[in-house]
């Protein structure tokens, strides 16, 4: 972007969990910022993108938005969707504006440190959604010379996620003293904290030479039973009480997924490790207690 240019942001799935933080981040950093939920456009929709995008003329457009239909129950209609928001966002954005769109580890399909050239096999609808939407928007860079990139996501966690998942319903079920049935708690996990995820997203998208496809995680590895037991410690309560094997493992809990972090190293900052940092760790269990 050249000097004296004003950055004008679109974030597609602002109702969602990045989303939010990303559009309050980018707001009070003072930039204008626009933030799409579905009911403002229907991204799988050509002519309504069209519309919708010539208005606002932006520079930067991140794209989190998901399909209608929630991960778990996705089917094969997600699938196609989500091709074509990338495809729709791409044929109608200005030819001055960025497109980074936002993949997922769940594109892999099973165990394994990740760098971007490792070939997915995903196990999952929306794991195949994913890795099918990274695949076109690669495509529509090489083909039709458009500014877009991919940032893979890896374990994004924080405030604001939605309370069934993992770190909020365990922080949750201890500060009330009850049991958590878990599984063996064995999964090695990239969690990467939605803060630094939205610091990120931001460098990569001003990068003048934003990269085609990215790993976003921290490159270090931790179990799910050692951030449980990290909370359950941080809240002053009995380890007793996390209740490990209870549960079977689901299908898609792979046994480890880590990022290698090599190449986002020459576009921005390596997000921290905040398992591993006692200061950190309070601080975000005391943001996920306030956020009950």
């Amino acid at each position: 972007m050249g000097r004296g240019v004003t950055e004008r942001w679109l974030i597609t799935g602002a109702a969602g969990f990045i989303g939010r933080r990303l559009v309050a981040t980018l707001a009070a950093s003072g930039l204008s910022v626009v933030g799409w939920r579905r009911s403002d456009a229907d991204l799988t929709d050509p002519c309504a993108v069209r519309r919708a995008l010539e208005p606002l003329s932006p520079t930067h457009i991140v794209h989190l938005a998901a399909g209608p239909s929630a991960p778990e129950t996705a089917d094969w209609r997600y699938v196609a969707d989500a091709v074509g928001m990338v495809s729709n966002l791409a044929a109608s954005m200005p030819d001055h504006c960025r497109l980074l769109h936002t993949g997922s580890m769940a594109e892999f399909g099973y165990s394994g440190r990740f760098d971007e050239r490792i070939v997915c096999r995903p196990n999952s609808a929306y794991g195949v959604a994913k890795a099918a939407a990274t695949d076109r928007a690669m495509t529509l860079r090489q083909i039709a010379d458009r500014k877009i990139g991919v940032a893979r996501l890896f374990g994004v966690y924080g405030r604001g996620e939605a309370p069934r998942r993992l770190i909020p319903h365990v922080v949750k079920a201890l500060a009330a003293g009850q049991r958590v049935p878990l599984s063996a708690g064995t999964q090695v996990r990239d969690f990467v904290h939605v803060d630094d995820v939205c610091t990120t997203l931001i460098a990569l998208a001003r990068h003048a030479e934003m990269p085609a496809l990215v790993n976003v995680g921290t490159g270090m590895g931790v179990s799910v039973r050692q951030v449980c037991e990290t909370i359950a410690d941080a809240l002053g309560v009995s380890r007793g009480l996390l209740g490990f094997g209870e549960l079977p493992f689901r299908a898609v809990d792979e046994d480890h997924l880590v990022a290698e972090t090599g190449l986002l190293a020459r576009y921005a900052p390596i997000p921290p490790q905040r398992w591993l940092d006692p200061a950190m760790v309070d601080r975000d269990i005391q943001s996920a207690l306030a956020a009950q």
